[in-house]
C-alpha cells in the first residue's frame, strides 16, 4: 500500500456504503424492473451493472486509487453480497436467478474495481471513471437492439421399470397427488428451490388430449398432446399463461420468450420384456443469449434433476401397482 495512502474514516466509508446502496437500487429498478417484459438485459444487467456500483464505490473511498487493490476487491465483494441478500430480501429475488446472475454479479464486481483502480492510477483524477459509472445507461437502450442467435438443446433421460408396459403408461398419462416423501432430493429442488411437481392429470385421449399441470408455490401449464402411441410413445407441446409461473417465483425468466422457450417433451415407452421396460423422457428447449453455453449448463441441470424426480415417481408407483 503506498505510504500517501489514508484510510477512509468510518464516517465516510458507511457514507459511501449508503450512497453506493441507493445507486445500486436505482440500477436494479431501472434495469431489472420497469422494462421487465422487455426483454433480458444480460450484458448491461449482469456485467455492467455490477462493475458501475464498484465504481462509484471505489471512487468515494479511495479517490486517488492509492490503495490496495487486493482489500478494495474484497470490500466490493462483501457489499455485492449485501446487495444480493437486499435484493432477495427486499425485492423478493427468486433463487433461480440469485443462483444463475452471482457469478456474472462477482465477475462484473472485480472488473469494475480493477478498471477503477486502473483510471485512477493513470488520469489521477475520479472523473476518468465517470463513463464506467454512467455505463448502464448508455448500453441499455443499445442492447434491446440487439438479436441472439438460437441455440437448441435437449435433455434425455431413461430409466428402466419392473412392470408391464400398460401399467407403466397408465402412471405416465397421469401422476395426480404426488406426495413430498415420493420426492428425492437434487439440487435444483433443495438447494435452488426450483418449484417441485404436485400434479398432473389428461383431459382426453389421443392426439388433441390436454395434461394439466401444477407444481409448487402455483407454477401451473398445459402439455397438448400432438403425439400418441398407446403404451408406446407420448408427445406434446407445452402450453403456458401469463399466470403460469408467478413472479414470487421467477420474476425475470420467461419460459415462453424471444431468449427461451421450451419447444417440445416426449415420453418413449420400450418394452424389455413382459414385465419390464424402459421409460425415455425428452424436453427440447431453446435459448437465444449472449451466454448461450452458461444458460445451456443451468437448463442440463434443472430438466435433468426434473427428469430425474419425475421418471422415479413412475417407477415407484407402477412397481407398487404390479406387487398389489
Amino acid at each position: 500500500m503506498s505510504e500517501n495512502h489514508k484510510e477512509p474514516s468510518s464516517d465516510r466509508f458507511w457514507l459511501s456504503i449508503f450512497v453506493t446502496t441507493l445507486y445500486a437500487v436505482v440500477l436494479y429498478i431501472l434495469i431489472w424492473l420497469i422494462r421487465e417484459g422487455s426483454g433480458m438485459a444480460f450484458i448491461t444487467g449482469l456485467i455492467l451493472m455490477p462493475m458501475a456500483i464498484t465504481s462509484l464505490l471505489i471512487i468515494q473511498i479511495d479517490p486517488r486509487g492509492t490503495g490496495s487493490i487486493r482489500k478494495h476487491m474484497k470490500t466490493a465483494m462483501l457489499c455485492m453480497l449485501g446487495f444480493i441478500l437486499i435484493s432477495m430480501i427486499i425485492f423478493g429475488e427468486a433463487g433461480i436467478c440469485v443462483a444463475m446472475a452471482a457469478p456474472f454479479f462477482f465477475a462484473g464486481t472485480a472488473l469494475g474495481v480493477y478498471t477503477t483502480m486502473r483510471f485512477l492510477r493513470q488520469y489521477h483524477s475520479k472523473r476518468s471513471v465517470t463513463f464506467v459509472i454512467a455505463l448502464p445507461f448508455l448500453a441499455l437502450p443499445l442492447e434491446n437492439q440487439i438479436e441472439y442467435q438460437d441455440h437448441f438443446s435437449s435433455v434425455t433421460t431413461v430409466i428402466e421399470i419392473n412392470a408391464p408396459a400398460h401399467v407403466i403408461w397408465n402412471n405416465t398419462l397421469a401422476i395426480p397427488d404426488i406426495r413430498p416423501d415420493e420426492l428425492g432430493m437434487t439440487f435444483s429442488h433443495s438447494i435452488v428451490g426450483v418449484p417441485k411437481p404436485e400434479d398432473a392429470r389428461i383431459t382426453g385421449s389421443g392426439v388433441g388430449a390436454v395434461r394439466h399441470l401444477k407444481w409448487g408455490k402455483g407454477v401451473n401449464f398445459e402439455e397438448v398432446i400432438t403425439g400418441w402411441q398407446e403404451n408406446r410413445y407420448l408427445r406434446w407441446d407445452f402450453r403456458f399463461s401469463d399466470t403460469s409461473i408467478p413472479k414470487a417465483v421467477e420474476a425475470h425468466i420467461s419460459v415462453n420468450s424471444d431468449y427461451l422457450g421450451l419447444d417440445y417433451g416426449e415420453y418413449s415407452l420400450e418394452p424389455i420384456d413382459e414385465n419390464r421396460a424402459r421409460l425415455t423422457l425428452k424436453t427440447q428447449y431453446r435459448i437465444a443469449t449472449p451466454i448461450n453455453i452458461y444458460c445451456d449448463w443451468w437448463g442440463q441441470i434443472f430438466l435433468n434433476d426434473f427428469h430425474s424426480i419425475v421418471l422415479n415417481v413412475i417407477k415407484e408407483r407402477s412397481e407398487k401397482a404390479t406387487q398389489v
